[in-house]
């Protein structure tokens, strides 16, 4: 039996952040989304439908089949790339029979079909279709199920919103971790919540706070001295905490990482520099992003102190010393921001309205140029199949920038 993970229509509801991967590489909890169905499934190999420009991205960098319905030779799960899958979900895609569909409100959860049939329904669901595609697949349905629970996914708020008790559901699903936990640090809260993964070193004068749910730091990690880290919280192999950071609760910090100043309730991908003192809060945050000295954002709604939406920052986005964004908006691929931000920034452009300027377009060479220098600053590379995926990007947000002016040569 195959199993295939999709986009739908929603996926383009999770631009731009979802512009450089599928949405099924969104964290939320200990795993992506696609983990998730490993996991619970127990296989070690999954394929993908998605939007066709990140499709040849997805095979390489996974080596994995992705928007390839002429290669389906089995019977078929077919699995929303946006569903937090779960044992549930899991029990369900293991009762249902052939041709059976699983939807809410439209939208489809899971199905499974017989493979001639499955390689139809790959077809209509390649390219994250729309709506109508979803009633082709169900209309060659012989049995359909109206699913009930709140596992799909909508917005990229509700991942933020989840994170923390996520992090608490996988913790306990996973199976009794070793505890390394170094006599120097003062753990407040129960032991059996720490997970430290091998090769990690934990400074003298590190609080690590489990009253309100588990801490996993993975292997390889540094959490440099008076540090504190609030459980729910995961931090990613290879990550440094740099002293004095705080790492307040539902924050999950992807691998290699460079962290300071306070981050509280946000995800962060892999290989983000923000070291300095500042405030990251209720936000998702993409790979290979730089924020500088007293960044800080708005986590919170105004004038009441709940927590809102800090919004997105894409992959590749540097933001300079002292900017400030004020909405729970979004910053587009590969944008540079400066000073204060009131507005959504879109892709490839220099924002910095503060200073008098005026906003301008990032040619893809400079991106390009900008990101094999991250790269190559952390030993880690930048793959041809990288590159094409910046360019299909930038052709695909062109007319988010309208007829910007060109910026010149900007400096890192």
């Amino acid at each position: 039996m195959r199993i295939i993970v999709f986009e739908d229509y929603a996926a383009r509801g999770f631009e731009p952040l979802a512009l450089t991967r599928g949405v099924f590489d969104l964290r939320l909890g200990l795993f992506t989304l696609a983990e998730r169905v490993k996991h619970f499934m127990q296989v070690e190999q999954v394929d993908f439908l998605a939007r066709s420009h990140i499709a040849e991205h997805i095979r390489l960098s996974k080596r994995a089949r992705a928007n390839e319905p002429e290669a389906i030779d089995d019977e078929t799960v077919f699995v929303n790339g946006l569903l937090v899958f779960n044992s549930e979900l899991r029990s369900i895609a293991q009762k249902i029979r052939p041709e059976t569909v699983v939807a809410r409100e439209g939208r489809i959860v899971l199905a499974r079909f017989s493979e001639a049939r499955a390689r139809e329904v790959a077809a209509l669901l390649t390219d994250a279709p729309g709506v109508e595609a979803s009633r082709r697949v169900l209309e060659k349905a012989f049995e359909k199920t109206e699913y009930g629970g709140d596992a799909l996914l909508a917005s990229p708020w509700e991942i933020v919103e989840r994170n923390a008790l996520q992090i608490i559901e996988d913790y306990e699903t996973m199976p009794r971790l070793r505890l390394r936990i170094p006599p120097e640090a003062t753990l407040i809260g129960r032991r059996r919540n720490v997970y430290v993964g091998r090769d990690t070193e934990i400074d003298p004068y590190v609080t690590l706070d489990t009253v309100n749910g588990p801490i996993y730091v993975g292997e390889g990690c540094e959490i440099r001295a008076g540090s504190f880290i609030e459980g729910p919280a995961y931090i990613g192999p290879g990550t440094v905490i740099h002293p004095s950071s705080v790492i307040r609760g539902g924050s999950n910090i992807g691998p290699a990482c460079r962290i300071g100043g306070e981050v509280e309730a946000t995800v962060i991908h892999g290989y983000v520099d923000k070291q300095h003192a500042g405030f990251l809060g209720h936000a998702y945050v993409g790979e290979w992003v730089e924020l500088g000295p007293l960044f800080a954002n708005s986590g919170s709604r105004i004038g009441t102190g709940a927590p809102g939406f800090g919004g997105i920052i894409s992959d590749h986005v540097k933001a300079s010393a002292g900017t400030i964004i004020h909405h729970g908006g979004s910053i587009g691929v590969a944008s540079r921001v400066d000073g204060h931000v009131w507005e959504n920034v879109p892709s490839f452009v220099f924002y910095a309205k503060t200073s008098g300027q005026p906003v301008c377009e990032i040619s893809v060479e400079e991106a390009l140029k900008s990101a094999r220098r991250a790269a190559s600053l952390r030993e880690a590379e930048f793959t041809p199949a990288d590159e094409q995926l910046l360019r299909s990007v930038f052709e695909l947000t062109r007319g988010e920038r309208g007829m910007l002016e060109p910026c010149g040569v900007l400096f890192d």
